[in-house]
């Protein structure tokens, strides 16, 4: 008899994640992307929907209890620090790890600016990093480690209490992108996963069933040419496309033609979900539940 996948189960959610990685996706985990975004990264802040975004689940936090004044926090590809500044006045000490050196050149000047001093920065690839401790509270967001589910395996075996995730929900749909991919190259962008959704059905067939909470808007940046253009390229790389000289000064062109003061408008319509797994207390009830 032909055994039917049960959903149930976490093999049945890391097999379907495995279905969505492609070669490319490796490229995403390297620190050159990350550096190369560093000194613009900042600029969503300016966003009016992704600025109350941070903020929501800042106060979600605290309202769940993860974030308390004798909390030990991990901040996880922490970036330039847009949670790792907010998370710092509210808890006891912070550990915020990213693999960019340029992305923390940016946080520990932002540190130095505010003053805060509980704060420890690493610079480390995730995956092959050994945390010395554990930590009360554990923070990841929008990031592609969380693409593999080994990365949720790691990070539930080092919290001690809250396990908090911010990712993609099934929605990150850049105009422009669709719009390059259609006109040069006839095609749409490759299916994604869902991530949240398989984040949340595989930390319930854990034992582990988080709040959820979802955030529906639009971003807009405004980068200078080649930057986008750079961008562009990258992420052409990530769908398994080869951009030789012709069609790069081709997209350049392209870019120029949307270009109003030497920068270009990128908006991506994007669904995110916040996820808050309180360990101690749903594992509990769920256990009942099961009982």
């Amino acid at each position: 008899m032909k055994r039917v996948p049960d959903p149930f189960r976490p093999e049945f959610w890391k097999g379907y994640q495995e279905s969505f990685k492609t070669p490319e996706d490796e490229d995403f985990l390297k620190p050159d992307f990350w550096d190369r975004m560093a000194e613009t990264y900042d600029e969503l802040e300016e966003n009016p929907f992704y600025r109350g975004m941070v903020e929501t689940v800042v106060s979600e936090m605290e309202r769940a209890g993860a974030l308390s004044p004798e909390a030990t926090l991990l901040d996880l590809c922490c970036g330039t620090g847009t949670y790792t500044l907010r998370f710092a006045p509210r808890v006891r000490r912070v550990v915020a790890l990213d693999v960019s050196p340029g992305m923390l050149a940016v946080l520990r000047r932002k540190l130095r600016a505010a003053g805060l001093r509980n704060v420890e920065v690493v610079e480390a690839d995730w995956r092959t990093w050994s945390p010395r401790e554990t930590f009360d509270t554990v923070f990841v967001s929008l990031t592609p480690v969380l693409n593999d589910l080994n990365t949720v395996d790691r990070l539930l075996g080092i919290t001690r209490r809250f396990l908090v995730v911010v990712q993609w929900a099934g929605l990150r749909e850049n105009e422009l992108f669709r719009e390059v991919l259609a006109r040069f190259f006839g095609r749409s962008p490759r299916p994604r996963s869902p991530g949240a959704v398989v984040i949340f059905n595989y930390l319930f067939s854990l034992g582990y069933p988080a709040d959820l909470r979802f955030f529906s808007g639009i971003w807009e940046r405004r980068r200078p040419l080649e930057k986008e253009l750079e961008r562009l390229l990258f992420k052409l790389r990530g769908e398994g496309l080869k951009v030789d000289e012709g069609l790069k000064e081709a997209l350049r062109a392209y870019l120029e033609e949307r270009a109003g003061e030497g920068r270009v408008l990128s908006r991506t319509r994007v669904r995110i979900a916040l996820l808050v797994a309180d360990l101690k207390k749903e594992t509990l009830a769920f256990a009942r539940g099961r009982t």
